[in-house]
């Protein structure tokens, strides 16, 4: 018998790719350990759980959750971005545990991100560019307090698209014809916009600009289009949700997330907390200088960025026409825009552009400021002679790492923590209240600070109510009503567009013109089973219906590429 023995070339690219991905791991060491941990917007689990629940009913696009609200239902996923929830539903088929897969979706926005900007940068300046600049995206300190402080979820996935958004454009610009690059482009724009509705606002113009700089910068302005196209079809195979999330916002009191704690101009970042301050904190982001958390920029981050800016100057004197010299250009101007903006200097720019106020904290600009820094610090390594590029990525790798590992790490943790604790008892009263302001319906005048009723309740007259059962699209209960008057019931769910209601399968009129905005029928004499059904306004079936065309289309076309290659070969 013979045995055949493959090696595995170890090539610098998948040398450095493997130590990027150690990297990677080591911000992550804490999501390896048992249970769970604490963080600002600890209501990961029950989103997940949510998101599941929408499955199971067949509601798919998932946009009404039952358990939120206080137990009064909630538009949660018309409205909040939705890409990890999916792919946490994904997960699940595994057999992973609500907990284990929040934990798994946080170390993929420190996998992930590390790998795709250490692919975008090696295009450019090679594989020990590409390994410090993993290290620096990775290590940088808003990195952890996206993930080991705010728990901001959906925001870390919309930062893992950046790299992969300006690597697939680049490429797009270099072969315009390459069917790969544009279909690449477009998924990758689609996360975006499914990530994190905040980061698509803010990163959604610097794509575009970045794609038409180096169409432009490539002279393949010709095929325009492509690139066109490719926004596009991303928006309309995101159509689905941001349709809806966008037009249907006056259904909501959505103005909450942009007054009082969220006005812009009480979260800007102080020059000592961006460059000197060290500190680091777990509490809430105060008006004024005086945070709980840390908005800096990191060490060695600014030092190694301000080199990049002299490095681009340099490479702007010796080669005018390189396309390094073009990625420095683009590289610094968005870094120092990206920093600026994150200083009160930039209010002016936040008033006149109104939008910007749904931003809600301008240090989030510091997520923009990471990703362009190690690209400007990448830019040393163009100067660096080739024989001492290995052993200096390695150094400041090493550097980064050091400086920074104590910050990547929860302020708590809870080793027994288990999906069945965190989805019961005072957990689950805590995370079903913890968003109920969150896209509230309009109608609804007192917010409510307790759970829901478990039945539905008589509020005029007299009935007996029983077998209530309510799922998230559907609530069903039989009313006997024995007396000769009519009874008025509440149903313990928010109204909002477009709950229907049915008495024995015959559809009635219901308002909410009550306190708790909640449901309210009148029950005539006799018994009935009354039963309500979520259904879908004409924007959001048409939403549907663009998302499902688009991803016809993007099918079609990758079927078509497919067989064109296969009839070449």
């Amino acid at each position: 018998m013979f045995t055949i023995k493959k090696r595995i070339k170890i090539t610098p690219f998948r040398l450095g790719l493997l130590l990027t991905i150690l990297i990677a791991l080591l911000a992550s060491l804490p999501l390896f350990k048992s249970g769970y941990f604490t963080m600002h917007d600890d209501v990961q689990v029950m989103r997940l759980y949510q998101m599941e629940r929408c499955f199971q009913d067949g509601q798919i696009p998932c946009r009404w959750v039952p358990d939120m609200g206080g137990n009064y239902g909630h538009p949660l996923y018309n409205y909040h971005p939705v890409f990890a929830y999916y792919l946490g539903t994904f997960f699940r088929i595994f057999g992973f545990s609500f907990i284990a897969i929040s934990k798994i979706l946080f170390l993929l926005t420190f996998l992930l991100p590390a790998i795709f900007i250490y692919l975008l940068v090696n295009a450019f300046l090679g594989v020990p560019a590409a390994l410090s600049a993993a290290a620096f995206f990775t290590f940088a300190p808003y990195h952890s307090l996206d993930v080991y402080v705010r728990g901001a979820m959906t925001e870390s996935w919309g930062i893992v698209f950046f790299p992969a958004i300006f690597l697939s454009l680049y490429r797009l610009s270099q072969k315009p014809k390459k069917p790969l690059y544009f279909i690449l482009s477009t998924l990758s724009l689609t996360g975006l916009f499914l990530a994190h509705n905040i980061m698509t606002l803010l990163f959604t113009p610097i794509a575009l600009i970045w794609g038409l700089y180096w169409f432009i910068s490539n002279g393949n302005l010709k095929h325009l289009l492509r690139l066109i196209s490719t926004f596009a079809l991303a928006v309309g195979l995101s159509a689905f949700f941001l349709l809806p999330a966008f037009f249907e916002r006056p259904l909501v009191k959505i103005d909450t997330l942009t007054t009082d704690y969220y006005n812009f101009r009480h979260h800007f970042a102080s020059l000592r907390q961006l460059f000197l301050d060290r500190s680091w904190g777990y509490g809430p982001s105060r008006p004024g200088p005086e945070d709980q958390l840390s908005f800096q920029l990191g060490w060695p981050h600014w030092w190694l960025s301000v080199a990049g800016l002299f490095a681009s100057l340099i490479l702007f004197i010796k080669k005018r026409s390189s396309v390094l010299t073009r990625l420095a250009l683009f590289a610094s101007l968005l870094y120092m825009a990206s920093v600026f903006m994150t200083h009160a200097k930039s209010v002016y720019l936040w008033e006149l552009v109104p939008l910007l106020s749904f931003v809600q904290f301008p240090w989030r600009f510091l997520g923009i400021a990471m990703f362009a820094g190690a690209l400007l610090f990448a830019l040393l390594f163009a100067l660096i002679p080739s024989r001492l590029r290995w052993p200096i990525s390695l150094l400041l790798s090493v550097v980064i790492v050091a400086l920074n590992f104590s910050y990547f790490t929860p302020e708590k943790h809870f080793p027994n923590m288990t999906d069945q604790l965190k989805l019961s008892g005072e957990e689950y009263r805590i995370q079903s209240l913890a968003t109920i302001l969150d896209y509230i319906p309009t109608q609804v005048k007192e917010h409510p600070n307790t759970l829901a009723p478990a039945l539905p309740w008589v509020v005029e007259g007299e009935a007996d109510i029983s077998q209530f059962r309510k799922r998230s699209n559907f609530w069903r209960f039989t009313v006997n009503n024995s007396s000769n008057q009519p009874a008025v019931v509440r149903v313990p769910v928010f109204d909002f567009p477009h709950w229907i209601v049915l008495l024995d399968q015959q559809p009635i009129e219901f308002h909410s013109n009550n306190p708790g905005g909640v449901i309210e029928f009148t029950i005539p004499p006799g018994q009935y089973t009354a039963v309500g059904r979520f259904t879908n306004t004409p924007l959001r079936s048409a939403a549907n219906l663009i998302t499902l065309s688009s991803f016809a289309i993007l099918l079609i076309f990758t079927i078509h590429t497919a067989k064109k290659h296969e009839n070449k070969k």
